[in-house]
Parts: structure tokens; sequence; C-alpha cells
């Protein structure tokens, strides 16, 4: 069983647009200020709307295989991943 876990092994990016980060997967994000996406999209699922309205605090980490997301407000550091 493979049970390799990647925390930011393959790269991080600082993000403080609301410009659409896509085109990679991120394993892990977290909030250097208080943080509202407008849209996340898990590999599983996509949220949005229901996300709108939550103030991410500064510190938070939210994990998971995160295909795209975008900034409503605040920054983050995204960690990459790579899915096998």
């Amino acid at each position: 069983m493979n049970t390799q876990t990647n925390l930011g092994e393959h790269g991080s990016r600082y993000v403080s647009s609301t410009v659409a980060q896509s085109g990679t997967v991120w394993c892990a994000i977290t909030c250097v200020s208080a943080t509202v996406f407008a849209t996340i999209t898990d590999v599983t699922m996509s949220r949005s709307g229901s996300v709108a309205s939550t103030v991410f605090p500064a510190g938070c980490t939210i994990y998971g295989g995160f295909t795209d997301f975008t900034l409503t407000s605040g920054s983050v550091i995204a960690y990459r991943t790579v899915i096998a």
C-alpha cells in the first residue's frame, strides 16, 4: 500500500490575487491572512457559494486534492502535490 504523504515536496505558491489558480493539484492551502474563497474545487467535488461567505482565519490550513481555487480576498500559500 502506498501511504506517501505529500505536503509541499513539489513546491508552493503564494497567492493574494483574485485570479483563478489552476493547472496543478494542491494538497494543502494555508491562509496567511483572513481569506475568503470564491470557488475551490477538490478532485472529488466543487464548492462554491457555500464557501463564499466563510472566512478562513490566518493560520488555518485545509487539506485535500484541490485542482483549482479562486480567492475573493486574503492571501494563502498553496502547496503542490502529485496524484499518482
